[in-house]
Order: structure tokens, then C-alpha cells, then sequence
């Protein structure tokens, strides 16, 4: 299930760039105080990983970016998607969303103008297993290790390498099972329909101070499993790092596929 959120400002909406953490804080704002710390702090867990099980999309309407002050400006008016399979937590969203006069946005005052139900992925998943998907925002999974230097290093995966598939497969499986409380029995698969690096993209992730530099790849895809492990996955979102807005997808078709490059 997703849902679309729209503010207003009586000035120019400005934010810098790497706002992801921005959108990140409104959302637990307005999850709610309580709810927003058990979510951030305890998730769903699966033995020693927590997941938030929820993603957000990047702001809609375009803005203007100052390559100066690394800021966008956008007009009087700004919108986002939020998604997740956890009913509870767009619920809260949405009724807390009209409890409130203003929200904080970076240093942008905002008021809340609409909430809206957009269609579920139910509809457009049937009962087929292929379906086609466009990354809104970039579909990150990595593996971090300690060099010989005794440094962290984190090591980001391309959709042509074995591991971009695999990892994705087993992590939306842990998400199932923290979710469901059970083993997953399910599996996806997912192949690039693209062939270069066209869709290669760079996101910085700011927060207290701290930048991370994260890579993810947009472009379409090809994700083949059951129905059910499929919806729940898209609306979870695909990859890593999702509740810092990674792996946002939409699907954009839905048929039997054949990969043309065999």
C-alpha cells in the first residue's frame, strides 16, 4: 500500500541537497512521537537485523538545483509517496497528518494540504509472476568488510553482478519473516533491462552532521516471483537502506516476458 502526501509553504520551498534524512524525519514525525522511537529503534527484527518496512519516494515536483549552495528550490507546493506493506503505519501517517498546523522541512514551514490512497499494487500484479518495475529512487545492496588497513569499506553491488539478485532475494525473504514471524518460502528474482551504466546513481544521506555516499542504480527490471511475496516486497521496497529512501519502485507492466538477450 502507498500513499501520496502534499505540503504547501507560503514561501519558495528550499532544501538542500542529500534531503532524503529530511523526508526520513517528517515521516516519523508524523508516525507519531512513541510509535516513530519503536519503529526506529526496534523495527521488525530477524535475528540480529531490524527492518522499518516502509520507503518514500523523492519529492515529485521538480525543483531547481543551485550547484552553488547544493540547495533545490521548488515552488509553493511539494509532494511524496510513502509505501509499506504495514497497515498501521500509513494509518498513523495519515490521521496525524491533519493533527497539526505546521511541519518542519529542513528550515521550510509546511503545511499539511492532502493525503491520498493511490492504487494498490494488487491490481496490477493479477496473478502473474513476471512483472516490470521502474526504480524511482536508485536500488542499493552492499556488503561492508574490514580492509587489511583495519578500515571499513562498503562495497556496492551493479544489477550485472550475481550478488545484486541474490542479495535482494534474501533480504526481502528476512523482511518476510520479521514481518510474518515465520520462514519464507518464497524467492524472487530480478535482471536489469538495461545494459550499461546509464541508471548508475549517486546519493548522499546526511544526518547529524554525517554524510554517507551511498549507490544505487535506477532503470527498469524484470522481478519474477509469486504474487503475493511480490506485492509485499515492492511495497516494502527493493534492496537495502529503504527507510532512508532506497529501492522506491513502481510497477509499469505486467505480462509474460521472454529475455531477449539469451
Amino acid at each position: 500500500m502507498r500513499i501520496k502526501l502534499e505540503f504547501t509553504s507560503d514561501k519558495e520551498i528550499v532544501i538542500r541537497s542529500g534531503y532524503n534524512s529530511l523526508i526520513q524525519g517528517l515521516i516519523y514525525d508524523l508516525v507519531g512521537s512513541i510509535e516513530a522511537r519503536n519503529l526506529h529503534e526496534e523495527g521488525f527484527r530477524f535475528e540480529k537485523r531490524h527492518f522499518r518496512l516502509f520507503t518514500f519516494s523523492e519529492i515529485l515536483e521538480k525543483g531547481f538545483f543551485n550547484k552553488e549552495n547544493h540547495t533545490f528550490t521548488f515552488g509553493k507546493k511539494i509532494s511524496f509517496l510513502v509505501s509499506s506493506p504495514v497497515e498501521w503505519i500509513l494509518k498513523q501517517i495519515a490521521i496525524n497528518s491533519f493533527k497539526e498546523e505546521t511541519f518542519r522541512l529542513g528550515k521550510n514551514l509546511l503545511k499539511f494540504n492532502a493525503v491520498s490512497v493511490m492504487n494498490g499494487l494488487s491490481e496490477n500484479l493479477s496473478k502473474s509472476q513476471n512483472v516490470i518495475v521502474k526504480a524511482i529512487t536508485p536500488i542499493e545492496v552492499h556488503s561492508s568488510f574490514t580492509s587489511s588497513s583495519n578500515s571499513k569499506k562498503t562495497y556496492y553491488y551493479s544489477p550485472f553482478e550475481k550478488e545484486f539478485s541474490y542479495l535482494i532475494n534474501q533480504n526481502a525473504k528476512k523482511k518476510w519473516s520479521a514481518y510474518f514471524k515465520t520462514q519464507c518460502q518464497y524467492d524472487i528474482e530480478i535482471k536489469p533491462l538495461f545494459r550499461d551504466k546509464t541508471y548508475e546513481t549517486i546519493r548522499y544521506f546526511i544526518k547529524d552532521k554525517k554524510m554517507t555516499v551511498v549507490k544505487g542504480w535506477k532503470g527498469n527490471y524484470l522481478v519474477n516471483g509469486e504474487p503475493e511475496f511480490l506485492k509485499f516486497v515492492l511495497d516494502t521496497g527493493l534492496g537495502s537502506r529503504n527507510s532512508q529512501g532506497f529501492g522506491f519502485v513502481e510497477v509499469i507492466n505486467n505480462f509474460r516476458y521472454e529475455d531477449e538477450r539469451k
